[in-house]
């Protein structure tokens, strides 16, 4: 194919859910994905007999639509998980994360004035009290991002607060999320659309200012693919580095990076705890979330097994604690945390490492006084004619976004 109506760069879940929007209204489209599988980092990993997801991935779904959307696309391969995100509060393992937690005693307290509205800080104080932020809620925020909750955008905050709750539980696709991401392939390709795995765009080619067409690279050949629409299901600076021209100079920003470490660890046991995510605090454990698949999905591990991720949040950085050890070393320093502090282990040494993944960019850290330099690159892509952003962090969210982003341009 040498044409399409749209072209969309990547088959995570934001660019899926723009190719199946596209495809479905009835355009010509081809998706490029460089990986040799659709996801992104949305995928269902497998090892010694055992099923997990790369990190935790909740679709949080907040109406009707969207579940028969996911019946459609997933049939019966749909669970509902009654728990919701639990954390550790005083040692003690309790439901809600900790943004949902409050303090009785402090309910109405008066607490710092002149707080900047626009920050976390000033955000969350505003909706839950000064007190239940220092008490619940700092500590959680400032190891996830790694900066003080002072300079933490309140839209960030806002996200993690009203986008990713889930109160009751969720639903989640039997098997991992990959399931959810496979079949929406498959829902592209069902409905005309075409995706190409192993395709690496190498130029998006802009004529008078408008998308013309996009160079690609697959299976050693090189082509160029017309289209006067695409969808750039990538972090914006990814799309900006393909432009060609190149952005204007001194657009791009220097944004810092956030690693994730995931960490696998097997157990001879059934299960550690009844519950499918719990956040840690606990500056002393290496890692912020502790994930149990046996939870989400009960095949996902073998009977009498189970299989804990833990994502431990760092800066990509030999200096940094985290990064800084080795797989070894890290995957016995989050076996001691099970057992100490946490109280799930009676012994590190029950836990054998399956897996560390590591990702030294896994998402852009934007603190307050950053944001209006950051939004200049994504402006500037939308300016555009024909080029349409697909932002999105969450499944469920990054999938409405490529929806968001398909609809601008049919």
């Amino acid at each position: 194919m040498t044409s399409a109506d749209a072209i969309v760069l990547g088959a995570g879940p934001a660019g899926l859910g723009a190719g199946l929007a596209l495809a479905r209204a009835g355009a010509r489209v081809v998706m490029l994905e460089g990986g040799s599988r659709a996801g992104g980092l949305c995928v269902t990993l497998r090892r010694d007999g055992f099923a997990y997801d790369l990190g935790g991935h909740i679709p949080f779904v907040r109406d009707d639509a969207r579940v028969a959307w996911l019946r459609e696309l997933l049939g019966g391969a749909l669970r509902w998980v009654d728990r919701p995100v639990a954390c550790v509060v005083d040692g003690r393992i309790v439901p809600g994360r900790y943004l949902d937690q409050r303090d009785p005693a402090q309910m109405g307290a008066a607490g710092p004035t002149g707080l900047d509205p626009a920050s976390g800080l000033g955000y969350l104080a505003a909706r839950a009290g000064a007190p239940a932020v220092e008490r619940f809620m700092r500590r959680y925020l400032e190891k996830i991002d790694g900066m003080p909750l002072e300079r933490v955008p309140a839209a960030r905050v806002e996200r993690l607060l009203v986008g990713q709750a889930a109160p009751a539980g969720f639903w989640y696709p039997l098997g991992g999320i990959g399931r959810l991401m496979d079949a929406m392939a498959e829902a592209v390709q069902a409905a005309g659309g075409r995706v190409l795995l192993g395709a690496r765009a190498e130029a998006v080619l802009v004529e008078g200012g408008r998308v013309r067409a996009v160079d690609v690279e697959a299976a050693g050949r090189r082509l160029r693919i017309g289209a006067p629409a695409l969808v750039a299901g990538l972090p914006a600076g990814a799309a900006a580095a393909l432009v060609r021209p190149a952005p204007p100079a001194g657009i791009v920003p220097e944004l810092r990076m956030r690693a994730v470490c995931i960490v696998y660890l097997a157990v001879a046991r059934e299960r550690l705890t009844p519950e499918p995510w719990i956040q840690v605090d606990d500056p002393a454990v290496p890692f912020a979330r502790l994930l149990e698949a046996r939870n989400w999905s009960p095949g996902m591990a073998p009977p009498g097994e189970t299989v804990v991720g833990m994502e431990c949040y760092c800066d990509p950085d030999p200096a940094d604690p985290v990064w800084g050890l080795d797989d070894d070393a890290l995957a016995a320093a989050c076996a001691r945390a099970l057992a100490q502090p946490l109280g799930l282990l009676d012994d590190p040494a029950e836990a054998r490492p399956l897996q560390v993944v590591r990702l030294p960019r896994a998402y852009p850290v934007v603190a307050l006084e950053e944001v209006e330099r950051a939004m200049a690159l994504p402006r500037w892509l939308a300016s555009i004619g024909g080029m349409s952003l697909a932002q999105g962090g969450a499944v469920i969210e990054a999938i409405e976004a490529g929806e968001a982003a398909a609809s601008r341009i049919l």
